[in-house]
């Protein structure tokens, strides 16, 4: 897979947020490379949108 190609070239072009929704695995994973962490999700639960903290985005 070429997630990890791209989350180095996103990391390295200073991109704030980079989100990885697999349908297959029903999960999102959300690297945030401001703070330095990833937060994994299951379809269903709201997600947190980094650059808008107060937003939440629910996939299903």
């Amino acid at each position: 897979m070429d997630y990890y190609k791209k989350l180095f070239k996103y990391r390295t072009a200073e991109v704030r947020e980079y989100w990885i929704v697999d349908p297959e695995k029903e999960q999102i994973l959300v690297y945030r490379f401001e703070k330095e962490t990833m937060d994994q999700y299951l379809f269903g639960e709201d997600v947190t949108v980094g650059i808008f903290e107060e937003f939440f985005i629910k996939v299903e």
